[in-house]
Formats: C-alpha cells, sequence, structure tokens
C-alpha cells in the first residue's frame, strides 16, 4: 500500500500507512471514523508543510487532529491525517497577559499550566478537548458570562495554508487577513493547520475566589418525580449575574451507587467569585421547600483546576457519540418536563445509551453581547442552552437516536417559536441543517474565506465537500 503513495521520502517525521490490521484511530467518537490513507506526526511547521505537499500530490484531504473529540468529523480511505499530538507549547508572556498555546495542546493542560502560575484563560466543559478546535468552533464554557466565547479572548492565529504558507492572523489584520481572523473564530475548520493559537490570560486574583484559587458551587441531586420543584428551582436561577453559571441535568445514576441505572436530576450554580456572594445569588437552592425535595445536597469550594471534573465519566474514547444542541432566548416549565420525559423514555427504551445526558444551562449575556463583532460567534442574546450528550457502543442506537435527539431538540425550540434556530458549531452533526449554525450572509463570508486561502479543498471542511 505504500507504493500506492507518492512523496513519503519528503516526510522527516513519523508517519504510518495504515492497513486492515492497523488499529482505528482514537477519537471521542468512532462514527464515520475509517482508516486514513495515511497519518503523518509533525514535530515541526515544517513537517506539517511536507505533509501539505504529500496530500495534495496524492490528492488526499487533510483532517487535523489534537484532542479528537469532533463528533462531526470524517476520516475515509482519502484522508490524510494529522495528527498534532507533538504541538504542545503553553508559553506565558505575563508582561502581555497573554499565553500562546500549541496546535495539539489539550483543555486540561492549559487549566493546569496556567492556574500554577495565577492566571486561567475561558476553557470548555471538558479538559480533554483540544483547545485548539474548541476555539475554531467558537468555544463556550462557565466563564462565558465574565468573559463571552473563548474566541472573544483570542488574539491570533499562527497557521500554515493550503500553499504551505506561514501566516499569522489577528484582529488588527486587515483585508483577507482580517477575514479569515474571523472565520477561525467560529467557523475555523478546514482553513489551515493551526500551529498555535495567542490568548489572553488574566490573573486569578481579580475574580476574587476564596482561598485565591476556589469556585463556590452548590448542587442538589433530585429524583425523578421532584421534576417540577427541580425544573421550577432552575427558572428561578436562570438569569444569573456573570459570576454565575446555572445548570440543570438529566442522567442516570452511574454503576456502583445504590441506584445504579435510576434518573436523576442535577441542579447546581457555579460563582467564579467571593463564596459569600455566590450564597446570596444562589439562596433558592437553600429554600428549605426546595431543599426538602433534594436526596443529596452539597456546597464545596472546588479548585478551579477542577472545574470540570465531573464531567471526567465523558472523556474516553471510542464508541458513538454525538452531540446536540440548541441556543434559546427563553424556556418553560413544559418544555422542560417534555424534554425529560422524551430523555427518560429513550434511555429505556435503549439501555445501551443510559449515559446519555440532557442538560440546560443559563448565563448572563450582557459581556457577550458587548463584545458582538465580526467572529463567527452568532445568537450572543439566547441566555438558554441546550445539550444532549448521546453515547452508546451500538451502530443501531446510533441510528435511532438521530431522529431522537432532532425531537428533543425541537420540543424545547416551541417555547422559543418565531426565532432563527442557532446551535454551538462545535456541536454539529451529520444529520444537521447547517443554517442553524450561522445566516446566509455568513455562509457566503465563510464561501469566499474558503475560496482565498484553500480554493482546492486541500483541507476537509464541515461545511464544503472536500473528498
Amino acid at each position: 500500500m505504500t507504493a500506492s503513495l507518492s512523496g513519503l521520502e519528503a516526510l522527516q517525521c513519523d508517519f504510518s500507512v495504515p492497513n486492515d490490521s492497523t488499529p482505528k484511530l482514537s477519537r471521542w467518537s468512532d462514527t464515520h471514523i475509517d482508516r486514513p490513507a495515511l497519518i503523518v506526526s509533525p514535530k515541526t511547521e515544517e513537517d506539517v508543510q511536507a505533509a501539505i505537499r504529500t496530500a495534495k500530490e496524492n490528492k488526499l484531504s487533510i483532517v487535523t487532529g489534537g484532542g479528537g473529540h469532533g463528533t462531526f468529523v470524517r476520516v475515509s480511505s482519502t484522508t490524510l491525517y494529522l495528527d498534532m499530538k507533538n504541538f504542545k507549547e503553553i508559553e506565558l508572556s505575563k508582561d502581555q497577559n497573554t499565553v500562546r498555546i500549541g496546535g495539539g495542546v489539550i483543555v486540561g493542560e492549559v487549566l493546569n499550566t496556567l492556574a500554577a502560575e495565577g492566571y486561567y484563560t475561558p476553557v470548555p466543559n471538558s479538559d480533554t478537548i483540544g483547545f485548539v478546535g474548541c476555539v475554531l468552533g467558537a468555544g463556550n464554557g462557565v466563564l462565558i458570562g465574565i468573559h463571552g466565547f473563548l474566541v472573544d479572548s483570542i488574539v491570533s492565529f499562527r497557521l500554515i495554508t493550503a500553499e504551505g504558507e506561514i501566516v499569522e492572523v489577528k484582529s488588527s489584520s486587515e483585508g483577507k487577513e482580517l477575514a479569515l481572523f474571523n472565520a477561525l473564530c467560529g467557523a475555523g475548520q478546514g482553513l489551515g493547520v493551526i500551529t498555535e493559537v495567542t490568548t489572553s490570560m488574566y490573573p486569578l486574583s481579580d475574580l476574587n475566589l476564596d482561598e485565591g484559587d476556589k469556585i463556590w458551587t452548590r448542587t442538589l441531586i433530585f429524583p425523578a418525580p421532584a421534576l417540577d420543584v427541580a425544573a421550577k428551582a432552575f427558572l428561578e436561577l436562570s438569569n444569573p449575574v456573570p459570576e454565575g453559571y446555572v445548570t440543570l441535568a438529566f442522567v442516570r445514576s452511574p454503576p456502583g451507587t445504590p441506584a445504579a441505572g435510576a434518573p436523576i436530576i442535577a441542579l447546581g450554580y457555579q460563582f467564579f467569585g467571593p463564596a459569600e456572594k455566590g450564597e446570596k445569588e444562589a439562596a433558592v437552592l437553600f429554600r428549605e421547600d426546595i431543599v426538602e425535595k433534594a436526596v443529596m445536597k452539597t456546597t464545596d469550594l472546588l479548585p478551579f483546576t477542577k472545574m470540570n471534573y465531573k464531567n471526567e465519566v465523558y472523556n474516553f474514547h471510542g464508541g458513538h457519540k454525538a452531540i446536540a444542541s440548541a441556543r434559546l432566548y427563553k424556556t418553560d416549565l413544559e418544555s422542560i418536563k417534555d424534554g425529560f420525559n422524551k430523555w427518560l423514555t429513550a434511555t429505556q427504551e435503549y439501555p445501551d445509551a443510559q449515559q446519555t445526558a440532557l442538560i440546560m444551562s443559563a448565563h448572563n449575556v450582557a459581556k457577550s453581547v458587548e463584545l458582538t463583532g465580526d467572529k463567527f460567534a452568532e445568537a450572543r442574546d439566547r441566555i438558554f442552552n441546550v445539550f444532549i450528550a448521546f453515547v452508546t457502543q451500538e451502530e443501531t442506537t446510533r441510528q435511532a437516536y438521530t431522529g431522537i435527539m432532532d425531537d428533543v431538540v425541537a420540543g424545547y425550540r416551541r417555547a422559543d417559536e418565531g426565532v432563527m434556530p442557532r446551535s454551538f458549531p462545535n456541536n454539529l452533526r451529520f444529520e444537521i441543517d447547517l443554517n442553524e449554525m450561522f445566516d446566509e450572509e455568513k455562509f457566503q463570508v465563510l464561501k469566499d474565506v474558503k475560496g482565498t486561502w484553500d480554493a482546492e479543498g486541500v483541507f476537509w471542511s464541515p461545511y464544503t465537500k472536500t473528498d
């Protein structure tokens, strides 16, 4: 098979040509992930340039892998898979309050490295996601009320284009470079190979956290019959201050717990400020009429670097996974109850999908709206997010859940009737209508950017056909 590929002698880094006995790529989801024609693990930008030349010579489409969490990515026998695992640099510039992050760095590495130096930057809700990949899809996280989307903190991108040119683009760029920068901030997949991104970082001391680095949290766990109480409490809390982030999660109790497999409702409040203020903002969660319905209640001071620990159970690679999301102006009790009942029925009917979670969140939108610009992060004034993390090992269940997820999302959107549907770019699915991501004007801009920087379609993109 090696003989069928030309130009391999130009690759000075590790590479492999998979065959039928080669293990599958390790990615978060196996859906539509076949063995690629070639796997290249560059160590330098020169290695990336050589890989691009090899892809073009062999008419292969390049897919770049960082954390490997993109559930919408396709890998086929015509793919050159560029594994960025060696691009691990994290370099702080304290005089500039910025940090340079390599294209293979994952979120947990950013979180821990910065915190050790007394800094932070907005991150998404999983430590194993590639930082760059998250940014390319706009980037949503629990600090959105304070800093907006992840892309709102981005200073610059360093990338290698389809022509092998090394380019650095930033918000102060002009012309086609500025258009590329804005597209990378939210619709960046398939426009080049990002070798590093520079983002703003902020002193942890600015948050006034207790003990310097502790996030105040309050969590109530309810049984299914207490759905009304939990949902009403969530709605009462759904206009938090910028430091607050509220979640309502429907999950099944994990194996090894006393009620393993039972549906539970977790209502949580994270507060990125002094604990005393957090307790006042989340006073609803201390009301006796609500607390008495909970089977568990905890108040914690969580180390900043552990902000994503509750999601660790979802970090494993393999199986079939998908994410569906909706961003809403409003919701109501009936929509929440309808969503719960659909989730409950689906996870009963398909026991292999019992790890599937349905999560709602609410945040303050003032900062996001203030930072509105030409980046590809839209619908900034929508308070609510609905997020379905689907997990199974069975292909037949995956196929069935396509319609189930559509139905759940449509149910939540009924309370928001009359507005344009919007999802997160990072939550693309294979079957989704791309018009949920951006409006027609934005798609035309993206088409123009793709035509300028990758007219031949060297890089795979979820927005254009390249293979």
